[in-house]
């Protein structure tokens, strides 16, 4: 059977109010359309080359232990033998702190050494969740930073990190990743150092630039860490050493008498982008995990649907990424149990569940409001369709379009590994 593009154009619901002062307006929340591909599929064929023109291949070196592989893309030397990265890494040795935070660790080590090596950084960058968060998704600070880079909001939203309604982008795997390893080279980039840019990391860019500014006022031609360190929060002045000293650890582990947990070089996930409207329960049955465990990987979902339009990437078990594919592609039952309104004026629950006959406890778990307050003017809400409504929106929305992981098989919806293997959709 001939492969053919599946396009998509879904609406989450649609309905009129009952009566003309109601304070929301129902919201459609369509997809982006992917292009739509002509009938002829064209393969084109570079011509061969002369062995001679073509660019040298450099084989990487292949490591069984992902530690090994980490150790071996170690490349900032600088304070490896200062005394505060040497008394952290004593610390951290009594502490047993890498090992513990490593089995927590493992599930998501992979991935972030696998984006570093990438790029061609440093591997000291991908220690620093361990010193942020132990390595935690669902980490949170008093000072509201979020997910194992421990992003503030205004930084988070600055790299491109979605948080709203639906999601929060800081505690993906994924999407934080990419934004950390974005934010740390700017800051490499600024300063020219990588204790520099670990520093501003943690207190700000603004803050080292003023206070390389006052060193050189100082006479100190070229500032680095420890021309600064005395002046900078007592928590930046600590944080450098921490992940220099996880440096350490690493590349010198019989020094400490350390046995660091086997943990494979090897990817343990897929990664698997979501292009249609979905419920959140439907997607975790599809995909065959407990709710707990879809939970653990992916805890930046925050509403009980997905919205196709936001193209969201979910990190999943090979064997859970493959079902949920395959489950999307066979689905026959509605796709959703939820439509969207937007408030229009201030509104309490107790309104907009009467107006919707909908129980106000499901109403407000959907949508959680504190005691007292009311819905405001912006706000947008969940609210579930009746069992007469189930079904409506894939009317609506002219067609099914499969999950698509990291990529695209043809026109298949697929699932890609990150070794770069695709399993295509089984159809027909």
């Amino acid at each position: 059977m001939r492969p053919f593009p599946l396009i998509v154009s879904f609406v989450l619901a649609t309905g009129c109010a009952s009566v003309f002062d109601a304070p929301y307006i129902d919201l459609s929340a369509s997809l982006d359309a992917p292009e739509i591909m002509g009938e002829a599929v064209v393969e084109v064929v570079p011509p061969e080359l002369d062995p001679a023109m073509l660019p040298a291949v450099v084989e990487k070196q292949h490591y069984d232990d992902l530690w090994l592989r980490l150790k071996a893309g170690l490349s900032v030397p600088e304070m490896d033998r200062d005394p505060k990265v040497l008394q952290a890494a004593r610390r951290f040795a009594q502490d047993r702190y890498l090992e513990r935070t490593s089995a927590r660790g493992a599930d998501y080590l992979f991935y972030v050494v696998e984006e570093v090596d990438r790029r061609q950084l440093p591997m000291e960058l991908a220690l620093v969740p361990f010193v942020e968060s132990g390595y935690t998704l669902e980490a949170k600070s008093q000072a509201e930073a979020h997910g194992a880079w421990q992003f503030i909001e205004k930084t988070g939203r600055t790299y491109e990190l979605d948080i709203d309604r639906f999601r929060d982008e800081r505690r993906s795997l994924i999407a934080s990743t990419r934004a950390a390893l974005d934010y740390l080279s700017d800051l490499y980039r600024m300063f020219g150092s990588w204790p520099l840019a670990m520093a501003a990391y943690n207190c700000g860019e603004k803050r080292i630039q003023a206070e390389i500014d006052r060193a050189r006022a100082r006479g100190v031609k070229q500032p680095g860490f420890n021309d600064l360190a005395a002046v900078l929060p007592v928590e930046t002045r600590e944080y450098v050493p921490r992940i220099l000293a996880l440096r350490r650890l690493i590349a010198n582990p019989a020094e400490y008498r350390l046995s660091l947990p086997a943990i494979r070089n090897e990817p343990r996930h897929s990664v698997v982008e979501i292009r249609r409207d979905i419920d959140l329960d439907l997607v975790i049955r599809l995909s065959g995990l407990s709710p707990a465990a879809f939970s653990a990987l992916n805890p930046s979902i925050k509403a009980p649907v997905i919205l196709g339009g936001y193209k969201t990437q979910l990190l999943l078990p090979h064997d859970a990424a493959l079902r949920l594919s395959l489950g999307m592609g066979t689905y026959a039952g509605p796709w959703v149990s939820w439509r969207a309104i937007r408030i229009t004026r201030p509104a309490s629950p107790g309104e907009i569940a009467r107006r919707n006959s909908v129980p106000l406890k499901r109403l407000l778990f959907a949508n959680p409001l504190p005691d007292g307050q009311l819905y405001m003017p912006g706000s947008t809400l969940l609210i579930p369709l009746k069992s007469h409504e189930l079904g409506t929106a894939d009317v609506l929305s002219g067609g099914v379009q499969g999950p698509v992981a990291m990529g695209q098989c043809g026109a298949e919806p697929c699932v890609m590994s990150r070794t770069g293997t695709s399993v295509p959709r089984l159809a027909n």
